[in-house]
């Protein structure tokens, strides 16, 4: 019996060593270094615009500013505001017919002499109000969408606050002159990068010209005011607009090598407006690039969870726009929650990078582990699974527990055989 227990001790023996060879060990990772070269980039330019801004379109970096947080009265951004509340009420209702009032055609400034109780598509009238800037086209698009002017002007204010546009206000959806209404070249870059994420809008804005079907049968071209569509490459969206001769407002958006910057000029002399917008979007396109600062799955820090080791890492791919030929780069942390234990998902985040760029730009990105670990399972739970996922392991304890028992059996047979012996001679003698 003793060479019987001898050799099942064994057997477990070798299936314990077969599960432990078996296992993966993860290895530790190291931060990354991210450092910055402190380059500066090129002296920004000189512009006639009073106010002014350039953002990147993917964070809304800012890439140059000249009081960009001074108040003024800009119509293009009533029209742009009327566009976006326009097209996220009526969802994919764009062809639905629009009958023009009175009310809406009696107003001053732009206007495509629209006639009471015709119809007209609101895709129609959208692209009125931001290739011609037509007032009438504004006003019928907001008393349709918000049952009257008054309403609407609402809605357009919710969606300002909403997107933190905090020096803005409106009063009216066509941007006629108001003391009481005003933004900022900031506010409307921020409304730009927002506006632009909706395909429709998008593509409204990108568009050079569009024909227009008149009452009488005729068409007239819609053409985007926006010269630069014309003049300078990589131009993908525009809207002007003016307060008086001297006073000119020029939005652009542009791409290069697939990054996409959003200019803003406002109240710049006529003969500067495009001229400053250009001298903008050089400056951004010869001195930045858009890049990832962490890519989707790239381990920025390792940690141990009780034996185990787990990668912390991004799960989007996560861009910033940096000078050309520096990092950009001055502080880096990674901050993990304390006292972590078992279970552990992947699915949930578990600490953050803060990356902190020269010019002040503060980026979050929330890390999540790269592997689940589950609570610690006692040692016969441990080898039932092992022994499932190794089959063929399975198979060689099942062999040789069956040896064993036979071995056992022969042994308790035999023992049995001899003590019977021995009995028979006892009794004989």
């Amino acid at each position: 019996m003793g060479k019987a227990k001898a050799r099942l001790t064994l057997v477990f023996l070798l299936i314990f060593f077969a599960l432990l060879i078996n296992k993966v060990y993860a290895t530790p990772i190291d931060f990354y270094d991210h450092y910055a070269l402190n380059l500066l980039p090129a002296t920004p330019p000189n512009i006639d615009s009073p106010s002014s801004i350039l953002i990147e379109s993917k964070r809304g970096q800012i890439l140059f500013e000249k009081n960009s947080r001074e108040r003024l009265h800009i119509s293009a951004a009533n029209k742009i505001m009327t566009t976006l509340v326009t097209i996220e009420k009526m969802q994919g209702e764009l062809d639905s017919k629009v009958t023009i009032s009175k009310e809406s055609v009696d107003t001053e400034g732009a206007n495509l002499k629209l006639v009471v109780g015709e119809k007209y598509s609101v895709e129609d009238l959208l692209y009125a109000v931001m290739l011609r800037s037509a007032n009438d086209a504004a006003n019928a698009l907001a008393e349709y969408v918000g049952g009257d002017i008054e309403s609407f002007v609402a809605l357009m204010n919710d969606k300002a606050l909403e997107l933190n546009l905090h020096d803005t206000h409106f009063s009216n959806p066509s941007g006629l002159y108001d003391e009481t209404q005003y933004t900022t070249a900031y506010d409307i870059s921020l409304l730009i990068k927002y506006a632009i994420g909706n395909p429709i809008f998008d593509r409204i804005f990108s568009t050079k010209s569009r024909p227009w079907a008149n009452n009488d049968g005729t068409f007239t071209i819609l053409v985007n005011q926006n010269n630069l569509f014309w003049e300078y490459e990589g131009i993908d969206g525009g809207k002007t607009g003016f307060n008086n001769q001297d006073q000119h407002t020029a939005i652009t958006t542009a791409t290069r090598n697939g990054q996409r910057l959003i200019s803003v000029v406002l109240d710049s002399p006529k003969d500067s407006v495009f001229v400053d917008s250009e001298k903008l979007l050089d400056y951004g396109f010869n001195n930045f690039r858009t890049g990832i600062l962490v890519r989707k799955g790239e381990p920025l820090k390792s940690i141990q969870v009780g034996d185990k080791v787990i990668n912390l890492v991004s799960i989007n791919d996560v861009y910033y726009t940096y000078p050309i030929g520096d990092s950009y780069i001055k502080n880096y942390e990674v901050k993990v929650v304390e006292n972590l234990e078992p279970p552990i998902k992947k699915s949930v985040s578990i600490g953050t990078a803060r990356y902190i760029l020269a010019d002040g730009t503060i980026i979050d990105i929330s890390l999540y582990p790269d592997v689940d670990i589950n609570p610690p399972e006692d040692f016969t739970t441990i080898v039932k699974k092992k022994l499932m996922e190794n089959k063929d392991i399975l198979y060689l304890v099942v062999f040789l527990l069956a040896i064993e028992v036979i071995l056992i059996l022969y042994n308790i047979i035999k023992l049995i055989g001899k003590a019977f012996k021995r009995t028979s001679i006892s009794e004989k003698k």
